[in-house]
């Protein structure tokens, strides 16, 4: 007589039956992947359309003047580039959650991450609409940005529950109190990290954005008398509070015992991330906030956020397995 495994959050069942598993699906990963991937490019060509003015490219939604095909101006172009990339990656995470449902529905919470995702992205497609119509109204711009970097954040779990084995953990018991430490900093650096990128476009949104000439201070009072020039210091105080976190938080990674591969080069990432952003923070004043620093600053802002929730997603999901592991032995 032979009993059925119960449906496990980490995929064991599959492992155990000897079905497909998420991260033997070449398929799969690579829709997860491109999900992620997409949602960066989505958010930069947000950067892209801000910094250069074209929000207004396309004044209706979701036709542009009109017609499914934009009229060849630059301003347009922009600004349909980026609803169309928001469109692509929309499918692409369909595809990746049908897929799921398919041949992955006993991985209960990767189903309802994606679920959730997929969901989240149509809100944040119709908060984009809103947008336009509203003549870019900053709190529904603010709400916009926010969301697309939320759903970036459930891509990235759904990414690392299916690209990893649950079978090969890494970390022992020992080793996952000091994970617990580093988990938490870069955890904390995520969401400073968010918090300053928020800042960051909502100074653009008060212009407030280009009136410190200098860097890394402002110049002046260390504490700013005018409205402006405060608000744009709160937001280098948050981006320079996340970098201190974010920088500490890989270093631990690398004197970590039990790290695994995919660790570590998440770690790497946000060192090189670290570096980039400062260079190019520090470009926005230097260039006279030319339009390639505005968007890159963007760009790597949101990369940094992307690799620190990696570090800490990683980390709290291999703690979790082990637990999972520790008290199922123990039952046995």
């Amino acid at each position: 007589m032979t009993t059925s495994a119960a449906p496990t959050d980490d995929g064991a069942r599959s492992v155990s039956q000897g079905t497909d598993a998420p991260w033997t699906d070449r398929v799969y990963l690579y829709l997860l992947g491109f999900s992620v991937i997409g949602i960066l490019s989505q958010i930069t060509l947000g950067g892209v359309v801000r910094v250069t003015g074209s929000g207004d490219g396309c004044p209706d939604w979701p036709t542009c003047f009109g017609r499914w095909i934009p009229p060849w101006e630059y301003h347009a172009i922009l600004e349909y580039s980026h609803r169309s990339t928001g469109t692509v990656v929309g499918i692409i995470m369909l595809l990746a959650l049908v897929r799921t449902f398919q041949k992955y529905r006993s991985n209960r919470t990767l189903l309802y991450v994606l679920s959730s995702a997929f969901v989240l992205v149509g809100i944040v497609g119709v908060i984009g609409g809103q947008v336009v119509l509203n003549d870019l109204n900053p709190a529904i711009r603010t709400l916009h940005l926010g969301l697309a970097e939320i759903v970036l954040l459930l891509m990235i779990v759904a990414f690392v529950i299916a690209v990893t084995n649950p079978v090969s953990r890494s970390f022992n018991v020992a080793q996952s109190l000091e994970a617990r430490q580093v988990g938490k900093i870069a955890g904390w650096a995520a969401v400073i990290a968010l918090v300053a990128l928020l800042s960051g476009a909502y100074a653009v949104w008060r212009n407030a954005g280009g009136v410190c000439g200098s860097w890394p201070l402002c110049g002046g009072p260390l504490i700013p008398e005018i409205t402006l020039t405060f608000i744009h210091m709160i937001h280098r105080v948050l981006a320079g509070v996340s970098v201190v976190l974010a920088a500490y938080a890989a270093y631990r990674v690398y004197r970590l015992e039990g790290s695994s591969q995919l660790l570590r080069l998440a770690a790497a990432v946000v060192g090189i991330v670290i570096t980039a952003q400062m260079f190019i923070g520090a470009a926005n004043p230097w260039t006279d906030f030319d339009t390639w620093a505005k968007a890159s600053h963007l760009s790597m802002a949101t990369v940094m956020f992307a690799a620190t929730s990696l570090v800490a997603v990683i980390i709290w999901l291999s703690i979790y397995r082990e637990e999972r592991g520790t008290v199922a032995k123990s039952i046995e």
